[in-house]
């Protein structure tokens, strides 16, 4: 699909519809004649912006500047005409459509970054890190899409790779297609070693992978009988009024989530109906979805009453939640305590007053933390990345499985098999299709 439309014009917006300034980016080789139709301006320079009034026939449509790069100093390494005009909405329409009506074609998504590629201006890898660039609304993957980005930690060893495997691969090749000619004898515990090496290096990157992906997605629920304090707890730590607080038992019915902030770090979540016996059907619900959020918290803060002795409740919400990652937290220090001997090692606070929200705050903090990706490790970024990781090392584990045989025609098969997967994953692509998924899934105007 992107390799059919590699010899047109493309152009789309590349900013925000809500934008005070719209940018139209065109590139390809006639993008200065397009300028020029629409502006009157013959002559763009190198990385100059002018300012240029465009033109619909006889009708000034727009006052707008005007920048231009040309091949193959640009981001796409073609000549490329970035037009800033005002607004992102309807004018900056109008402004794409006379574009497309003087010869440009609507550019699919990743399309300028696909073009990029195929012009070496960046590698699959380092286009793929920008894209998450753009999208991030974390902290953190946007600091390690920054450096695979722009410092090129990309997945450089499994780049290195790709001679070894590309001599087995010849090696195979040549044994299918002239087995009289070439002998079998395949050096198996070399084999066998890159086999190992190869598993290690990309398990790690997938598992880096996979550790930013539950670290952009980590879930904290709250949870606690009646009346502890859950919602108001819920309402300090996200900075809103969004959870409605009663001295009512049962207030809250449905559980609520918001995002939380702290030290730089997110997380979602989630303030939770009570867990305890009720003879009310809709609070029983509410309790249920409360039992089952269990399952997915990655962290779970029990809230207790300081002030009153633990009974069988809270007591079996301690036994239910014994073998997941928690924070046991005493509200209500403001009041004369309990002997509670199982919570001797609680977080102490008073939701009314803030006593110990910093505390608790910092310990949140230090839990979600612990789960972070490691910054000097390789990431995939993309979905198919991911899932083409996890092939190529069930292929890894089953080739090393089938050297102890003599099946030789499927040993070979997967030696191709893992050569090719290899060089997709450094971001050697070695078809048309993978470039398709790629960058299918790119920002428009991107």
């Amino acid at each position: 699909m992107y390799f059919d439309r590699i010899n047109s014009t493309i152009c789309a917006l590349a900013t925000a519809k809500e934008s005070s300034i719209g940018i139209i980016r065109v590139s390809g080789s006639k993008a200065f004649k397009i300028a020029s139709k629409l502006t009157g301006k013959t002559n763009f320079e190198h990385r100059k912006a002018d300012f240029v009034k465009i033109y619909d026939g006889e009708k000034v449509v727009e006052k707008c500047l005007i920048l231009t790069f040309h091949t193959p100093f640009s981001f796409t390494g073609e000549d490329v005409a970035e037009f800033h005009v005002h607004g992102a909405a309807e004018n900056a329409e109008e402004i794409l459509k006379l574009i497309v009506k003087n010869g440009a074609i609507p550019a699919l998504k990743g399309e300028f970054s696909f073009r990029a590629v195929i012009n070496s201006k960046m590698s699959v890898d380092e286009a793929l890190a920008l894209n998450t660039v753009i999208t991030s609304e974390n902290p953190y993957a946007t600091d390690l899409s920054r450096k695979a980005a722009f410092e090129k930690n990309s997945v450089d060893r499994l780049k290195n790779l790709i001679p070894e495997w590309e001599y087995f691969h010849t090696l195979a090749t040549a044994v299918v297609d002239f087995p009289d000619q070439v002998s079998t004898d395949i050096d198996f515990e070399k084999l066998k070693n890159l086999i190992n090496r190869s598993n290690l290096d990309i398990s790690k990157v997938s598992a880096n992978s996979k550790a930013l992906e539950k670290f952009l997605d980590y879930q904290i629920i709250i949870l606690g009988k009646p009346n502890v304090g859950k919602s108001s707890l819920f309402n300090i730590l996200v900075g809103q009024e969004r959870a409605i607080v009663a001295d009512i038992p049962g207030t809250t019915r449905d559980y609520i989530s918001e995002t939380f902030y702290a030290k730089g770090f997110q997380a979602n979540l989630t303030d939770s109906a009570g867990l305890r016996i009720t003879d009310s059907e809709i609070e029983a619900k509410g309790i249920e979805k409360s039992r089952n959020l269990l399952e997915k918290g990655d962290l779970l803060i029990l809230l207790f009453d300081g002030s009153k002795p633990l009974d069988e409740e809270d007591r079996e919400i301690l036994r239910e939640t014994r073998m997941k990652s928690r924070l046991i937290v005493k509200n209500k220090c403001d009041f004369a305590q309990a002997e509670n001997t199982e919570l001797a090692d609680a977080v102490e606070i008073s939701c009314k007053n803030g006593t110990g929200i910093d505390v608790l705050t910092d310990k949140i903090c230090e839990n979600i933390e612990k789960n972070m990706p490691d910054k000097n490790e390789a990431v995939f970024f993309s979905d198919w990345q991911k899932r083409k990781a996890d092939e190529t090392v069930r292929k890894l584990e089953e080739l090393k499985l089938y050297l102890d045989s003599d099946q030789i025609e499927i040993i070979l098969f997967l030696i191709n098999e893992i050569f090719t997967d290899i060089r997709d994953l450094s971001g050697n692509l070695t078809s048309h299709d993978v470039y398709d998924k790629i960058f299918g899934g790119f920002c428009l105007g991107k």
